[in-house]
């Protein structure tokens, strides 16, 4: 028997296209060369000042469409230096001591590794200030290698300008936008406190605290080494415009008696904090709290991600740690200001902990006349007990007069909840019933079958995705409700306007829809009947949110590259070069450490609310709810249908849907880990800026929520921003949507015949764990 002989052949690696997908996994934006070598630049600055050399530091920036060049007058590198750090992807030579105490913002060791995205070429010229050498290299993309030479090092004569200048050609293809990358650079080095030029003009030098606006005019206060919360302590300033609004700026701040280098700046419903470290731009991130705080934050103990797109969640945690009790601090200065009057923050701060003493500068309308302060209310109780009234008939509000006026409380709940308390801590007073009832109810042998099948389903819902056990009824209400809950009935009941429109409406359903009905009883109980009950909700007491969240608490996600990640993802390819492991085994250790969530959107995965949900926008019309735009709610239910979309969108022909036009699907994997997290009532923000949309959802208990960051491969708005939105989820058998904001939409609906890629991830938020 003939055999043939058996041919082997070396395994190849391209290192080029490897160095390629890396740093498109590692760098979000093509343009990370330019963050990239700028911080490398402004860090060897740091530390030939730290070295106690005497100079004028200087970083000059060249950008055309086909090349980039960037010089400093930093410390430069030695032949070994660029050997063992630069060209060196996961060494750093700047995880020293030294290094750490001149204040580096990287530490990371990409390296060249961040050019080669989308640089054909590499060339660097450096002279060290440490041995007074001056090398220069150079590295093609195509001819990359880890088995062979491919960076030819050559001296030069030193000429005592010490410092590096990093030219990289751009590859055809991948031409730089000027204007774009001047306006990038801009953002991460305007507040540098020595020049960056960018085709000659300079883009740092700016003041930092000009980041957060003043209040033209303002009452101001101040403090040195004041207590914040427990642990926290520092100096600060404060400003509250006329309208309420706060502006505070807090610095030489120490936790557990650690000091912290730095400061931040934050205004009143700015949604979002640009973070920097050594004045150096980091990322956008954003904190839990009542008063919305955004601005600006600089501290050393900010790190970045390797992608630099992100903060550790180190970082994060440590920032959240030092601004958690700022909304108690804000509140009970404001407490003492007549400018609290006209804070909403404020008011819902304090009906959210139950601080109704620090209401005093409230002001309540009097019928007849205008309005007056709490604390003054209380004064004239002392002779004489004060009526008040929390309804809206007139007729009984023109009961009052000159000699007994009549205390008319807020219609906005938290506003009302404030002003009764406080009367009824702090006042004498005698209240004015205005309290409805039920007239009448059914008998159940007479309800038809339409309604039987309608209340049955009522409590059903009621008990199983509430967990309140509820006595359904059907009756005849004052005041021309459409709902009343009895809650000192046991079990509590629920009595509803038999001859409401609404409750016709449902029964026609009934009658002549029926595969539709059960979805509209949903959307009743969500618009209708929730905001009667949310408060007897288990989940939304302490002890109830803590035992929803242990069901949930898992291992908590992060998609971002740390420093060993980084080394790791090196030691891998060095081992399977060694011959260590096998290519299959490379390639799947490789995989798992550079998984990102990522989301791919494209017009197949893309379709209408009236397709996929068609009875939704229809019950919504049907059922007008009287919800809090700005309170927690429940999300919309169709748990029994499934779809393969992953956008949903709403034609401007149809009404929107509680305004939004637009509905991303989570990533499955967080849908899978954090789902149940959706199906409980919560409240929604949502912050943008650069290429990140960060979506915050509180747990309606106001004890915990989730942080759910969307980057973008291009910028999501030209302007930072967010705030409070109405909550608007929608939860399917195998999707939960978002909604997204008018204005945000171009970013996630994509084009014809365009794919628009989104990095996602998704952690746990501890709000008041008090």
């Amino acid at each position: 028997m003939n055999t043939q002989p058996t041919e082997k052949f070396v395994f190849e690696v391209d290192i080029s296209k490897m160095i390629e997908l890396l740093a498109a996994q590692i760098y979000p934006s093509p343009l990370a060369l330019l963050r990239e070598n700028i911080q490398n630049s402004f860090d060897a600055i740091l530390q030939r000042r730290h070295a106690g050399d005497s100079f004028e530091p200087l970083i000059d920036v060249t950008i055309t469409p086909h090349d980039i060049k960037v010089t400093d007058n930093g410390k430069g590198m030695s032949a070994t230096e660029l050997r063992n750090n630069f060209w060196k992807a996961g060494s750093s030579s700047k995880n020293t001591p030294e290094a750490q105490a001149a204040g580096v913002v990287g530490t990371f060791g990409i390296g060249a590794m961040a050019n080669f995205g989308i640089a054909s070429s590499l060339s660097v010229e450096t002279e060290s200030f440490a041995s007074r050498e001056r090398t220069v290299c150079f590295a093609e993309k195509a001819s990359l290698s880890v088995t062979e030479e491919c960076i030819t090092f050559q001296s030069a004569e030193p000429t005592g300008e010490f410092g590096t200048t990093i030219h990289a050609s751009i590859a055809t293809g991948s031409e730089v936008d000027v204007h774009a990358a001047t306006e990038y650079i801009r953002e991460f080095v305007k507040y540098l406190r020595f020049p960056v030029r960018v085709n000659g003009a300079v883009v740092s030098l700016n003041d930092i605290s000009s980041a957060v606006q003043h209040f033209p005019q303002a009452s101001k206060s101040s403090g040195s080494g004041v207590a914040f919360g427990q642990g926290v302590v520092g100096d600060f300033e404060l400003e509250v415009a006329g309208t309420g609004d706060v502006r505070i700026a807090l610095s030489n701040i120490t936790v557990d008696s650690t000091p912290f280098e730095g400061r931040v700046i934050l205004r009143e419903n700015a949604g979002s904090i640009m973070t920097y470290r050594n004045a150096f731009g980091l990322a956008t991130t954003a904190i839990a709290s009542r008063y919305n705080f955004g601005g600006v934050a600089d501290f050393l103990f900010f790190k970045p991600t390797a992608g630099r797109e992100a903060l550790t969640a180190g970082s994060v945690a440590m920032l959240q740690k030092i601004l958690q009790p700022l909304d108690e601090f804000v509140s009970l200065i404001l407490a003492k200001r007549p400018e609290s009057n006209q804070n909403t923050n404020f008011i819902s701060w304090v009906h959210s902990h139950g601080r109704y003493e620090l209401c005093g500068f409230l002001r309540v309308r009097i019928e007849p006349g205008d309005s007056e302060t709490l604390e003054d209310l209380k004064k004239r109780s002392l002779a004489k007990p004060l009526l008040v009234y929390a309804g809206n008939d007139q007729s009984i509000i023109n009961l009052g007069s000159s000699e007994q006026p009549m205390v008319i409380l807020a219609r906005q709940a938290a506003r009302r909840d404030c002003e009764y308390q406080y009367l009824t801590k702090y006042c004498q007073i005698e209240e004015i019933s205005n309290e409805p009832k039920v007239l009448s109810t059914a008998s159940e042998i007479d309800y038809s079958l339409a309604e039987s099948a309608f209340t049955f389903r009522l409590s059903t819902i009621v008990s199983g995705d509430y967990f309140v056990s509820a006595d359904i009824k059907l009756g005849d209400i004052s005041h021309g409700l459409p709902v009343l809950v009895q809650e000192k009935a046991k079990p509590v009941q629920i009595v509803l306007q038999r001859s409401s429109p609404t409750l016709q409406v449902i029964k026609r359903v009934y009658e002549k829809e029926y595969g539709a009905f059960e979805h509209m009883v949903k959307d009743f109980v969500r618009n209708i009947i929730f905001p009667k009950i949310s408060h007897l909700v288990p989940s939304a007491t302490r002890q109830g949110a803590e035992a929803f969240l242990n069901t949930i608490q898992r291992n908590r996600e992060v998609f971002e590259y740390e420093y060993d990640d980084v080394e790791s993802l090196t030691k891998v390819w060095k081992d399977y070069l060694d011959g260590k492991i096998t290519q299959p085994q490379a390639a799947a250790r490789a995989g798992a450490m550079a998984k990102r969530s990522r989301q791919v959107i494209d017009a197949g995965v893309a379709g209408s609310v009236s397709e996929v949900v068609p009875d939704v926008i229809e019950n919504e019309q049907a059922i007008p709810g009287e919800r809090d735009s700005s309170g927690a709610q429940p999300p919309i239910e169709r748990l029994d249908i499934e779809t393969p979309r992953k956008l949903l969108t709403i034609g401007t022909g149809e009404p929107a849907l509680r305004g939004y036009r637009c509905f991303l699907a989570l990533t499955d994997r967080i849908r899978d880990e954090r789902g149940d997290f959706f199906l409980q009532p919560h409240r929604t923000s949502i912050v943008w800026g650069g290429q990140k949309a960060l979506f915050i959802f509180e747990h309606h208990s106001g004890e915990f929520g989730l942080y759910y960051e969307i980057q973008t491969m291009l910028p999501v708005s030209s302007v930072s921003g967010g705030g409070s939105v109405e909550t608007c989820t929608i939860v399917m058998k195998n999707r939960i949507f978002i909604p997204i904001p008018a204005h945000l939409e171009s970013c996630f609906v994509p084009d014809a015949g365009e794919k628009k890629r989104l990095d996602v991830r998704c952690e746990l938020l501890y709000i008041d764990r008090k």
